[in-house]
C-alpha cells in the first residue's frame, strides 16, 4: 500500500508545480529582450557646466543638443542655479551643441563626438558683448597693471588676497573660486636717453599696484619718479567698477610734474586730470563707449582743456567686431591699458593751449580662429601743434615746432594678430596721406615752406614670446616708416606695446628669488629706437622718440 500512496503524491506534486515551472520558464524567456536594453543600454548624454567670462555659473541658459546637420532633431536642457545640465537618451554619433541666454553671445560647439553608453561632460562660456571688447583691449591673458612690462613671464601675480569663506561657499556649490587678486610691481632702474638734444642719464623707479576691493571692482595706482629735471614724475589712481551687468565704469586722476614745454625743456610745470569713461552693452551685440578727459596745465601756456570721446561697437556671435569711433584725446594717456608708460617717457611735451586732437575711426576685426585675427580700419586724425628736436648741420640744437592743424592725416590700416602655444605675433601695415618734407631740407627754418603732403608706408612686426628653459621674456617690435612725417602717423594704433620708430626690444629675466618673500625677481632692459633715423646731413627726432636705454631689477609680488 506504501508504494501506491507514493506514486500517487508525487504524481499530484508534479502536477502542481509543472505549470509554475513552465509559468517560469515562459516569463524568463521574455525578460533577455528588455533586460538587454537596460544593462547594455547604448544611450548616451552629455552633460556640463555654463559659467560667464568671471567663471560664475549661469542658471537659466538654454542648451540645444542637435544630431545631424540643419534638419537634425534638438535635444533641449536648461541649466540650474549652478549652471549644470544634462541632456540624456542619445544616440552615439556626433553632435552639435548651442548654448543661449538674453545678453549673452550664443556659444557654439561643433561635431563633438559621443560614444555608446558614454556620459560626455563640457565646461562652456558664454560671454557678453563687453567681454569681447574687453578681451580685445586688454590682449588677453596679459590682464596686468598699465606698466607692468606686459612681455613679462609672471602673467599671475605671486600675492593672492582672496575671502576664504567665500571660496569655500562657492567651492561646496560648484562655482570657482574667487579670481580676484591683489597684485603690483617696483621697478628700480637707470636709463640714458640720446637725441638730438644731447645725451641725458638719470636714475628713477616706477611701481604699480592692483588691489580688489569689491565684486567686480578694483583699485590701481601707479607712478613714476626720476632724478632728471627734464623727465616727468607723477601718479595715477584708477578705480574701475562694474555698477550693472551691462555696465563698465572708469575714473582715474593722473598728476605730472616736469618735462611740460616751458622755454625750452620746462621747469616746474605740472598738470592733472581726471578721466571718466563708461561702457554700456545697449542689447546683446551692441556696446556704446563715452568718456572724457578733463585737465588743468600750469606753466607757459597753462590752461584748463576738455576732451570727450564717443564710440559704437557691434559683435557677433563669433567674437568679430564693427566699430566706429570719435575721438579729441591725445593718442596716449596715463589710463592707456598698451602705452600708458609712454605717458611719462616723452621727451618734450607740448602746452595743451597748442594741442587740438581730433580723431575718426571706423574698422572691423574678424576673429578667424582661437588665438587669430584679421583687422582693418580707415581713420583720419588731426594733431595741432608738434614739436620735434633738431640737430642741426651747423651743431645747433633746438626743438622745432610745427602747426599741423591745417593738414590732417587720413589712411587705412591692416593687421594680423595671431597667439599660438607660448608665442604672440602679428604684422601691421599703414597706409597714410600725410603732411611731410623733403629730407634733403637743411634749415629748420625752412620745413613750413618745404611741408607737402604725400603717401607715406608703415609697416610694424610684433614678436612677444617666453624662453621656458631659461624663463626669458623677450618683446620686440619694429616700426618702419617711408618717410619723415610732421605729424606722426597713426598714433592711435593699438597693434604694438611701442610707438617708436625702428626697433625696440624688451628682455625679462627671472632671478633667483628668496623664499621667504612673496616676490618674483627680474632683471630687466628695455632698449627704445635703437636704429635712431637720420634724414639728410642732420639727424631728426619726434619729441617722444628718442633712443633710449633703460636696465634695472622688476620686483613682482
Amino acid at each position: 500500500m506504501l508504494l501506491p500512496m507514493r506514486g500517487m503524491m508525487r504524481e499530484r506534486a508534479r502536477q502542481r508545480w509543472l505549470p509554475a515551472v513552465c509559468a517560469f520558464l515562459v516569463a524568463v524567456a521574455s525578460i533577455p529582450i528588455a533586460s538587454a536594453e537596460q544593462l547594455f543600454s547604448v544611450d548616451s548624454s552629455i552633460a556640463g557646466r555654463v559659467h560667464d567670462a568671471a567663471g560664475a555659473p549661469l542658471a537659466g541658459a538654454l542648451v540645444a543638443v542637435r544630431t545631424g546637420g540643419a534638419e537634425g532633431e534638438d535635444h533641449v536642457a536648461v541649466t540650474d542655479r549652478r549652471g549644470l545640465f544634462t541632456v540624456s537618451d542619445l544616440a552615439p554619433g556626433r553632435y552639435s551643441l548651442r548654448v543661449t541666454k538674453p545678453r549673452f553671445l550664443p556659444t557654439l560647439a561643433g561635431s563633438v563626438q559621443v560614444e555608446p553608453g558614454a556620459r560626455l561632460v563640457l565646461t562652456l562660456e558664454l560671454q557678453t558683448a563687453l567681454d569681447v571688447i574687453r578681451q580685445g583691449v586688454r590682449r588677453g591673458d596679459l590682464e596686468e597693471m598699465k606698466w607692468i612690462l606686459r612681455s613679462s613671464p609672471a602673467a599671475r601675480p605671486v600675492l593672492h588676497w582672496a575671502d576664504a569663506g567665500r571660496d569655500a561657499a562657492a567651492s561646496a556649490s560648484g562655482v570657482p573660486a574667487s579670481r580676484a587678486t591683489a597684485a603690483g610691481y617696483l621697478q628700480v632702474y637707470s636709463t640714458a636717453v640720446e637725441s638730438a638734444a644731447g645725451m641725458t642719464d638719470t636714475v628713477g623707479s616706477e611701481f604699480a599696484f592692483r588691489l580688489p576691493v569689491a565684486s567686480g571692482a578694483q583699485v590701481s595706482f601707479a607712478g613714476q619718479y626720476t632724478e632728471a629735471g627734464n623727465r616727468p614724475t607723477g601718479f595715477t589712481a584708477t578705480y574701475d567698477f562694474a555698477p550693472g551687468e551691462s555696465k563698465h565704469e572708469t575714473l582715474a586722476l593722473s598728476m605730472r610734474r616736469g618735462a611740460l614745454m616751458e622755454g625750452a625743456y620746462g621747469s616746474g610745470a605740472g598738470e592733472v586730470q581726471v578721466e571718466y569713461d563708461e561702457r554700456i552693452q545697449w542689447s546683446d551685440r551692441l556696446v556704446f563707449d563715452y568718456g572724457a578727459t578733463i585737465g588743468y596745465t600750469d606753466g607757459a601756456g597753462g590752461r584748463s582743456y576738455l576732451r570727450p570721446e564717443l564710440g559704437i561697437t557691434w559683435v557677433n556671435g563669433s567674437g568679430s567686431t564693427l566699430s566706429a569711433a570719435v575721438s579729441r584725446r591725445a593718442p596716449v594717456d596715463a589710463g592707456d591699458p598698451i602705452r600708458g608708460r609712454e605717458y611719462f617717457d616723452r621727451a618734450v611735451y607740448v602746452p595743451p593751449a597748442l594741442e587740438r586732437y581730433n580723431h575718426v575711426e571706423v574698422g572691423a576685426t574678424y576673429a578667424l580662429g582661437r588665438g587669430f585675427q584679421v583687422s582693418v580700419a580707415g581713420f583720419r586724425d588731426e594733431m595741432g601743434t608738434q614739436a620735434f628736436l633738431v640737430d642741426a648741420e651747423d651743431g645747433r640744437r633746438g626743438i622745432v615746432f610745427f602747426d599741423g592743424s591745417g593738414f590732417p592725416t587720413t589712411g587705412v590700416r591692416f593687421h594680423v594678430d595671431r597667439a599660438f602655444r607660448n608665442v604672440q605675433a602679428g604684422v601691421a601695415y599703414t597706409y597714410a596721406n600725410a603732411v611731410g618734407f623733403d629730407p634733403d631740407v637743411i634749415s629748420p627754418e625752412n620745413l613750413h615752406a618745404e611741408a607737402s603732403r604725400r603717401n607715406l608706408h608703415t609697416v610694424t612686426a610684433r614678436v612677444k614670446t617666453e624662453i621656458p628653459l631659461t624663463q626669458t621674456a623677450v618683446t620686440a617690435v619694429y616700426r618702419w616708416v617711408s618717410g619723415f612725417s610732421l605729424a606722426p602717423v597713426d598714433p592711435y594704433q593699438r597693434f604694438a606695446e611701442y610707438n617708436d620708430p625702428t626697433i625696440s626690444i624688451t628682455l625679462a629675466q627671472d632671478l633667483p628669488s628668496p623664499k621667504m618673500l612673496p616676490a618674483r625677481f627680474q632683471a630687466i632692459v628695455d632698449a627704445r629706437n635703437l636704429m635712431e633715423p637720420s634724414f639728410g646731413s642732420r639727424r631728426t627726432v619726434y619729441a617722444g622718440y628718442p633712443r633710449l636705454l633703460k636696465g634695472g631689477i622688476h620686483i613682482r609680488f
